[in-house]
């Protein structure tokens, strides 16, 4: 028996090899090729009327595009949105009983062997200095390199040195950050990167314009490009983590768009008027965690975690809610 795509079709993936299983959670998700080239799991579809707008998707001759058919009445939802395998404390109640029952049954299937959760992470080495997808936080800031857009893994007071240390042999613990060597402004988004509906809707959203952090001199772009401090920069000592910036792309990163100026990095001004902008601290603030060397230039509140330490402490107390809401009482008669 031969199998034949439609010829009005746009994707060449067939629906039974875009078949799988979230490999955190053990629900079935359909696979399909997005508007702008990546892929996306979705679910099975529901009511219109019981989605929020924000998570509706909808397929089209097997391309999945964002937002409800107008002619159906269903749409789809990202599998991400409602994965019990992660807290989501911002749905309606209709989503939130959907979750619920999709954790009872990833419950069930751990308690009955039928399903095996991945090992639960643990903060390597790797981990803690060359930071995955899932791990970087949610503010991130996007620096101007003369017109070379570029996005780092936290707020740029945070972004930290990636030389080795020759006395130490571990990562510099400085960090690069220099306020005095940029300032914000906005940024223009290549119309060429916002492609198609989502494109569209992100620069009505910004006004095709994005708040940016602005490197004034090629010296000093090339070494926040490096991701050194003032002391490694230069130097032939080698690089200890790979370097943790990479290409600001407005479809894949709309998370962390900045449509308004960020506030805290102007100190006050001189007596002519102008701002008188600093490097911060003498002294950076160190993580509380104390095998941690990450540190800050900002003045946080007591305890402050870096990103790093908190996604850790965020991903342990989630753990501990999730087992906890999962009680046998839970359980389906």
């Amino acid at each position: 028996m031969s199998m034949h795509l439609h010829r009005s079709n746009q994707t060449k993936v067939l629906r039974s090899a875009a078949v799988s299983r979230c490999k955190y959670c053990g629900v079935p998700v359909e696979w399909f090729d997005r508007h702008d080239g990546m892929r996306i799991p979705l679910t099975c579809e529901f009511p219109t009327r019981c989605i929020p707008a924000r998570m509706r998707w909808h397929v089209d001759r097997g391309v999945a595009y964002p937002g409800h058919d107008t002619s159906s009445q269903y749409c789809r939802i990202p599998h991400p949105a409602v994965c019990p395998a992660t807290d989501h404390p911002d749905l309606p109640p209709p989503l939130q009983d959907v979750v619920r029952r999709l954790a009872i049954r990833m419950r069930t299937g751990i308690d009955n062997g039928t399903f095996i959760p991945p090992p639960v992470e643990t903060e390597t080495e790797t981990d803690a200095e060359s930071p995955g997808p899932d791990q970087v936080q949610h503010v991130r800031h996007v620096i101007n390199c003369h017109g070379s857009l570029r996005i780092g893994p936290g707020p740029i007071e945070e972004l930290q040195c990636i030389a080795r240390d020759s006395h130490t042999e571990q990562r510099c613990e400085n960090g690069i950050c220099d306020l005095t060597e940029g300032r914000w402004e906005l940024t223009s988004i290549n119309p060429d990167h916002a492609t198609g509906r989502q494109g569209q809707q992100i620069l009505d959203l910004t006004g095709g314009s994005i708040w940016a952090w602005h490197l004034t001199d090629f010296t000093v772009v090339r070494r926040w490009w490096a991701q050194r401090c003032h002391a490694h920069f230069g130097t032939d000592e080698p690089d200890h983590v790979a370097n943790e910036f990479v290409p600001f792309h407005p479809l894949r990163h709309d998370a962390h768009v900045l449509t308004q100026r960020p506030d805290g990095y102007d100190l006050p001004g001189v007596s002519d008027g102008r701002h008188d902008i600093r490097c911060g601290p003498e002294e950076r603030v160190k993580c509380a965690t104390p095998t941690c060397s990450n540190s800050t230039v900002t003045s946080p509140h007591k305890g402050w975690l870096c990103w790093q330490c908190e996604k850790l402490q965020q991903r342990r107390e989630r753990t501990h809610r999730r087992w906890n809401q999962l009680l046998p009482d839970d359980q389906p008669g």
